[in-house]
């Protein structure tokens, strides 16, 4: 039978990452993204669970192990009066708990080895036109056919509003989120997250010398000039770390926090996949281990179908892989939300939370637990 031909739509990490696997399965994938689309720099890290590490590095190589900073445990805190309590930490004897990386460094790397595979082609088009009864794709007069379409084009597009109707489950609370990169002389080798009363506030580090703050903010705060964002992040670091020391805050960016949920993921044979699909909060860097589990499923699906002599097109491969994946997605989406709502209320409220809060590090299988849903997912 012959090798499938697929075409992913978008350039940024789930686009390339999807792209990178399934060429390493040797079918044919014609990589897609927009002419002259501007080179945007990517200041972000991310938190990378172990089985989605070692999937990576299983298809990126090991000279690809420098770029990730391994983290043997994470600390979680509260605040109380002018001390940090840390009430819960996660560490694992057998393996890492995490593997951080920097956003652009991780995008470097995929884009070197998906120039030396020969199944990856690049292109830089505009799309004029989708068609699901064809699975095809206008490009200037040209129309290009493929079996199976994938849609890697973010929170909002106008190709993807004109395939579906615009049906999800969505909670918007006018919150945003920033993020930065610290340059520090402090001793930070492992990621805290602390619950403050403006909202959840992570220190994430890159290496000795710097590390990545992910703040989840109130909807007061939307409207702040970065400049007093950046005020506000060095005096909570110098309060975190009791130090009178300055931080070199980097460029720092903002970005709407949502829980989005798309109930139809695909048509006919194109699929509309990663944060085209679902967004989740940015706690716990849930959102993008999400995605890696996700496109670790549809290979595994391709590859099934294939090694029977099937075709994925016109087959029951999409119905099958959003079965598999859009309970267990949903589920932790509403999960980290639930876990974003109960810090908010509970800071709120002193007593409850030292309450609460006072014996839970005490209950092992609980942090096994959490360890293994946010590393495998919730139903492997």
């Amino acid at each position: 039978m012959k090798k499938q031909k697929i075409c992913v739509l978008g350039n940024g990490l789930t686009g390339l990452t999807t792209a990178l696997m399934l060429g390493k399965l040797g079918h044919r994938v014609d990589l897609i993204s927009k002419k002259n689309n501007k080179k945007i720099i990517d200041h972000r890290v991310t938190a990378i669970s172990p089985s989605n590490y070692k999937n990576l590095i299983h298809n990126l190589g090991d000279n690809c192990k420098k770029i990730f900073w391994p983290c043997d445990k994470i600390k979680l805190y509260y605040e109380n009066l002018e001390k940090f309590v840390n009430f819960m930490s996660f560490e694992n004897n057998e393996k890492k708990v995490m593997y951080i990386v920097e956003n652009q460094k991780l995008n470097k790397s995929i884009n070197k080895v998906i120039k030396r595979n020969k199944n990856i082609n690049i292109i830089q088009a505009d799309i004029k036109k989708i068609s699901p009864e064809k699975t095809s794709l206008l490009i200037k007069k040209k129309e290009f056919f493929y079996d199976l379409i994938i849609l890697c084009l973010g929170r909002k597009n106008n190709l993807i509003s004109q395939l579906i109707k615009n049906r999800s489950i969505s909670k918007n609370k006018g919150e945003i989120a920033v993020s930065t990169i610290v340059k520090h002389n402090s001793s930070i080798e492992q990621p805290r997250q602390y619950f403050f009363r403006e909202g959840p506030f992570a220190i994430l580090p890159i290496n000795k010398k710097k590390f990545s703050v992910v703040w989840s903010l109130e909807k007061k705060y939307k409207h702040l000039e970065i400049k007093k964002i950046n005020i506000l992040i060095e005096s909570k670091l110098k309060k975190i770390l009791d130090t009178k020391n300055n931080f070199l805050i980097g460029n720092t960016i903002s970005f709407p926090i949502s829980f989005i949920f798309n109930i139809q993921t695909f048509k006919k044979n194109i699929l509309i996949f990663g944060e085209s699909s679902y967004n989740v909060e940015p706690i716990a860097g849930q959102g993008f281990n999400l995605i890696l589990r996700d496109i670790k499923k549809l290979c595994s699906e391709v590859k099934k179908y294939y090694s029977l002599g099937l075709s994925i097109k016109n087959s029951s491969l999409l119905s099958s892989f959003e079965r598999s994946q859009k309970t267990e997605n949903l589920l932790f989406g509403i999960g980290i939300n639930f876990t974003h709502s109960f810090f908010k209320y509970i800071n709120r409220v002193p007593t409850l939370k030292k309450i609460v809060l006072k014996d839970l590090n005490k209950f092992k299988f609980l942090k096994k637990m959490s360890l293994d849903i946010s590393d495998r997912g919730i139903f492997k």
